[in-house]
């Protein structure tokens, strides 16, 4: 039986869902006659047959199989093609597959009843061999594009999607970065942003040395720690040497003879994106400050553009924030000597108090970090608390610059003439450091140079110099320095005293708790004293033996 004439193919180059080319036709009949004839007709002119011969049937090969097309008559028994086709078009599984409804009933009512149950097509028995041809190919080509389109929307959706995520990882990315001010976290935010944004398993970031002809890694995802500490490559050699020296990101396949070729690590995938870190000097001329090595996919696809131009924006914000956060260590770092340099002024003059300054400062962090568990003053000691009070320590003496060396230097005591001119060198301390505010506006570091440098001959009870504060009115680094300077007064030769054991200069100070000093500074100092005595012990010299008391 010549049933069709044309043969259907896929020769407009469309697929299935399941991406075959033969078009796919189910046959429903519970004529078995009719089965066979319509399945050899359409296997004839190339279409792939599967067939059912109840409603039931219908279903489930459709579910397991689905066809392009159902052909289904509609008096059948337990389940007819009209039930049928109503459960196949409220199943999403099955709701996009084209029907077309075979039956003996033309009346209007019988097709009307058809199509609202769900039936593309509706054609009665007898039918034209050419049309269920043509129409079966129709609704082949229409069923073919309408996954086609499917298909598309959701590799857009999919598409969207992973933008949408890169995008909110690069956002969070941004504001963490902002945030931080420690050069570690940024390497760690680094390789860690990388790795979400490809799923990569090795990861490395590169920066290069001071001699600026080497490379060492300085943060990595999927490397033994003890492995990334002795990583460190010439920067003129290699594809991060390359990259290095010339600026531009390489996304490569990488490749071994038959010997396994000199790389140091073979990858479990092949896909390589190596990029530049390029900062900009004050000068506004672009440098080079490291490379990010990103590979071993977990997927082991090749790096998509749009993930190598992500890895690129990360790598360019990252060199902006190392390179800024360099610079600002390296002025820090600056700040701290200069500070110290200046600190020692003083201390040219009274050779009497070499190492006096090392020794307050590192006195005074010890007794801030012990008043920082206090609950009253965990909040005001804050990290940068810490460390400003180490910055301005050595300048609490600053003001005796300006003290004649025959007071300054004088070996015996000084009259009361005389002390009321030492006196002034928290006045002279304090005029020198606001002169420099003046210019700089009101910076807490150097706000906290001029309450020591001012305040810390303060007495807690009032009774101390130049303004006589009492309490709190004393700020809390100058009731600080105030207790640590007399420690180490106490502990060490001067001309006018020789030095007190540790257990003397406790006793001084247990005395004169609520007194000299702030209560709370002397309870910290008394439970880290023997830090004190450690410090103390380190700079001892023969001369600095204490004085015994006859027994």
């Amino acid at each position: 039986m010549a049933l069709f004439e044309e043969h259907i193919s896929a020769a407009d180059g469309s697929k299935s869902r399941d991406g075959r080319l033969c078009p796919r036709v189910l046959i429903v009949d519970d004529e078995a006659v009719l089965l066979r004839v319509l399945r050899i007709a359409f296997e004839s002119k190339g279409f792939e047959v599967v067939s059912a011969s109840t409603g039931r049937g219908a279903i489930d090969v459709a579910h397991e199989s689905q066809p392009d097309v159902i052909v289904m008559d509609v008096h059948m028994p337990v389940m007819d093609g009209l039930e049928a086709t109503r459960q196949l078009k409220n199943d999403q599984a099955t709701s996009r597959i084209p029907i077309i409804l075979l039956t003996g009933m033309s009346q209007t009512e019988d097709v009307i009843a058809g199509l609202d149950a769900g039936a593309e097509e509706y054609m009665s028995k007898p039918f034209a061999p050419n049309e269920l041809l043509a129409r079966v190919r129709t609704l082949t080509r229409l069923n073919r594009a309408y996954r086609k389109l499917d298909s598309m929307n959701t590799q857009l959706s999919d598409q969207v999607s992973d933008k949408t995520r890169q995008l909110e990882i690069l956002y969070s990315y941004a504001q963490a970065l902002n945030k931080t001010t420690d050069l570690e976290q940024v390497y760690k935010l680094v390789v860690g942003t990388v790795e979400n944004v490809t799923g990569s398993r090795r990861i490395s970031l590169m920066l290069k040395e001071s001699d600026g002809q080497h490379l060492t890694c300085v943060a990595a995802v999927g490397i033994e720690q003890e492995v990334v500490a002795r990583i460190r490559v010439e920067s003129l050699h290699g594809v991060a040497g390359q990259v290095f020296t010339t600026g531009k990101s390489l996304a490569a396949k990488t490749h071994q003879d038959s010997h396994g070729g000199d790389l140091p690590v073979r990858y479990e995938t092949d896909s390589f994106l190596c990029t530049p870190l390029i900062s900009r000097t004050e000068t506004g001329v672009e440098e080079t400050i490291g490379v990010l090595n990103v590979t071993e996919r977990g997927d082991g696809k090749s790096f998509e553009p749009h993930e190598i131009h992500c890895v690129n924006s990360v790598a360019h914000s990252a060199a902006i924030a190392i390179s800024n956060l360099q610079q600002m260590q390296r002025l820090q770092d600056s700040v701290d000597v200069l500070l110290q340099t200046i600190g020692r002024l003083a201390e040219y003059r009274d050779e009497e108090t070499t190492s006096h300054l090392d020794r307050v400062s590192r006195y005074a962090r010890i007794v801030a970090e012990q008043l920082r568990g206090m609950p009253r003053h965990a909040e005001s000691i804050s990290a940068q608390f810490l460390q400003d009070l180490r910055l301005a320590a050595p300048l609490h003496d600053i003001g005796k610059v300006g003290i004649p060396d025959d007071i300054l230097t004088k070996p015996g005591k000084l009259t009361d003439e005389e002390f009321e001119i030492m006196k002034t060198h928290t006045d002279i301390g304090r005029q020198t450091l606001e002169f420099a505010m003046v210019k700089t506006g009101s910076v807490p570091l150097l706000q906290m140079c001029v309450d020591i440098a001012y305040c810390h001959h303060e007495r807690f009870n009032g009774k101390g110099y130049p303004r006589g504060l009492r309490g709190r009115q004393i700020p809390l680094c100058a009731r600080i320095i105030a207790l640590v300077d007399a420690y180490d007064a106490i502990t060490s030769r001067r001309r006018y005293s020789a030095p007190r054991s540790h257990p003397k200069a406790i006793g001084i100070i247990k005395a004169e708790r609520g007194e000299h000093f702030d209560p709370d500074v002397v309870d910290a100092f008394l439970q880290c004293q023997a830090e004190f005595d450690k410090i103390r012990s380190s700079h001892w010299s023969p001369e600095d033996e204490p004085e015994l008391t006859p027994v």
